[in-house]
């Protein structure tokens, strides 16, 4: 009889430790597009892609952060016991995540608020999946995980009144600049111009809204000044004005009406990719190996909310 396995001489498997000290291969975790074969709960999908171990990634908090706002404003009623508790998992490990390094503590504080919002807007009829007392333990949860977080920020402030410390309004203007350009927000860059009028009047610079607007609305090819503006931007100035005049341009009010009409664009350092062969999700900086290897691999993002959507 032929031998139709992998050669012996392959290279080994890859085996993890996990917390309790033992060892366990890899999950592959493989989704069809067409959504109609998918037996994987969402529990499972958490467990396989480690989403929990993976908020100490810096490169991946955002995502996940955004995949559990997305869990529980939009389908917090649709999640069964066990996807419950994965949540509230991750959630867990996060707020350690903050305590730890002290990184995205108002992100934190706004997605508890808003989970504990969510739940308490039900009572007392709790439509969720589950019973009234198991969602009076999730407030009682998020409530301390409220306290936490202002402790936490409590601490931070009395830590920076030394005055001692260097401080943003100490570096120079051409610094603070450069600063506001590497936000991607438009609401972050209104909430740093409010420190003083120094930095206000640095943060009302046009330079700085127009980047942000090519950013998140403009086109993708450079070939002339219109083409890179993209149809968004130039379909604003159209409706205002009959001449386009790029010099003439309120780009920080162009933003904000660019922002309500179409949403900024979503940008993450790291995503969870599909392979367009196996169908596998996984991260986009893990090796992930193809059972197809004979053809070119490709593969495609998974946004927050597709995400979501394939799950639920």
């Amino acid at each position: 009889m032929p031998f139709i396995g992998r050669d012996w001489r392959a290279d080994g498997e890859q085996w993890t430790k996990t917390e309790i000290g033992s060892w366990e291969r890899p999950r592959r975790l493989s989704l069809s597009s067409s959504l109609l074969n998918v037996n994987s709960s969402l529990s499972d999908v958490f467990n396989a892609l480690e989403i929990a171990n993976s908020v100490s990634n810096i490169r991946r908090f955002n995502y996940i952060a955004k995949v559990v706002q997305i869990l529980f404003k939009d389908k917090l009623g649709e999640l069964s016991g066990n996807a419950q508790r994965s949540l509230f998992q991750v959630i867990g490990r996060m707020i350690d995540m903050v305590l730890k390094t002290g990184d995205n503590i108002s992100l934190m504080q706004r997605i508890v608020t808003q989970f504990h919002n969510s739940i308490h807007s039900a009572y007392p009829f709790y439509y969720y999946i589950g019973s009234a007392p198991l969602w009076q333990r999730h407030i009682e949860m998020l409530t301390r995980m409220q306290e936490t977080i202002k402790q936490v920020q409590t601490n931070m402030i009395k830590t920076d009144e030394d005055s001692s410390k260097l401080t943003f309004n100490c570096l120079p203007v051409e610094m603070q600049r450069e600063v506001l350009r590497r936000l991607d927000n438009g609401t972050d860059i209104v909430n740093v111009g409010m420190i003083n009028s120094n930095i206000y009047r640095v943060s009302q610079e046009l330079l700085i809204w127009r980047q942000l607007c090519l950013y998140h609305f403009g086109g993708d090819t450079q070939n002339s000044n219109n083409s890179k503006l993209g149809e968004k931007i130039l379909g604003l100035m159209r409706r205002q004005q009959d001449d386009i005049d790029t010099n003439d341009i309120d780009w920080k009010n162009a933003y904000f009406k660019l922002k309500r009409q179409y949403g900024l664009r979503e940008v993450y350092a790291e995503m969870i990719h599909q392979c367009q062969l196996c169908k596998c999700l996984y991260w986009q900086d893990s090796n992930h190996t193809c059972p197809y290897e004979t053809l070119s691999p490709s593969s495609i993002p998974i946004t927050p909310r597709k995400l979501v959507t394939m799950l639920i």
